[in-house]
C-alpha cells in the first residue's frame, strides 16, 4: 500500500475531562476558547492505509517531538481522525473549513457528554458502596480516551484543516466491542475471556444507571475499547 506521510504544524486544543455536575451541564464546552498549544504531528494520511468508519477515517500517527502542555498519553502513538464524504464518483473526499470543523466538533461534544455520563454512573456507584459496601468481584474502572482538536492553518490551500486527535488504544490488549447501537445487551463473543464479559455486564448496568439518573433522557451506547 502506498504511504502519504505528512508532517504538519498544528495548533492543539486539549479537550478537558469534565465531571457530571449542574455547573458543567449549564456551561457548554467552549472549544474555541480552550488554550492553544503549538506542535507537530506526523501521520500517514493515505486513504488506503486508513480505517474507515461511517463518517471518519482513522490514521496512525505520532507527535514528532515532545509537546509541552499536552497529556502524557499523547507522547507515543496517536490516532489521527478526519471527517469525510463520498463524492458522486464514489471516491472519498475529506472536508475542509467550516464543514470540517463542524463534523469534528460534533464528535468531541458527544465524547464530552459520554465522559460526563460515565462520571454520573460512577458517582451513583460510589454512593451505593458507601452505604452498602463493595460488591463481590470488584468494580471495573473504565474511562474514555483523551482527545485534542488539531487545526492546520492554510498555506497553499484556501481553507483551514481540522483533525480529531485521540490517544492510541489497542496495543495493550485485544480491542473488544462490548455493546452495539442496536441491542441493549452484550455483544461479546461467547468464548471471549471472562474479563470481557464482566466489563460488558458492567456497561449494561451503567446504561441503566444513566437512563434512570437522567430521568430517562440519555445513556451512552456503542461501547468498545481496549
Amino acid at each position: 500500500m502506498a504511504s502519504l506521510v505528512h508532517k504538519l504544524n498544528v495548533s492543539f486544543r486539549v479537550i478537558p475531562v469534565r465531571e457530571w455536575s449542574e455547573e458543567d451541564l449549564s456551561n457548554k464546552l467552549d472549544i474555541l476558547n480552550l488554550p492553544r498549544v503549538q506542535g507537530e504531528i506526523e501521520a500517514d494520511l493515505a486513504v488506503s492505509k486508513s480505517l474507515t468508519g461511517t463518517f471518519k477515517t482513522a490514521h496512525h500517527g505520532r507527535l514528532s517531538f515532545p509537546v509541552t502542555g499536552v497529556p502524557a498519553c499523547f507522547n507515543q502513538k496517536i490516532c489521527v481522525k478526519q471527517a469525510y464524504q463520498l463524492n458522486a464518483d464514489g471516491t472519498m473526499g475529506h472536508f475542509r473549513g467550516n464543514a470540517d470543523y463542524e463534523k469534528i466538533v460534533k464528535e468531541i461534544i458527544c465524547l464530552d457528554w459520554a465522559t460526563m455520563l460515565l462520571d454520573l454512573a460512577y458517582s451513583f456507584i460510589e454512593a451505593a458502596v458507601a452505604e452498602h459496601g463493595e460488591p463481590p468481584g470488584g468494580i471495573p474502572r473504565l474511562r474514555f480516551v483523551r482527545t485534542m482538536l488539531a487545526e492546520v492553518m492554510p498555506t497553499v490551500e484556501p481553507q483551514e484543516k481540522y483533525f480529531l486527535i485521540e490517544e492510541w488504544v489497542g496495543d495493550t490488549g485485544a480491542f473488544v466491542k462490548y455493546i452495539n447501537n442496536g441491542h441493549p445487551g452484550s455483544c461479546v463473543r461467547t468464548n471471549a475471556p471472562a474479563a470481557a464479559h464482566k466489563i460488558a455486564e458492567f456497561l449494561c448496568f451503567v446504561q441503566h444507571v444513566q437512563y434512570n439518573q437522567t430521568g430517562r433522557l440519555a445513556f451512552t451506547s456503542d461501547y468498545q475499547g481496549s
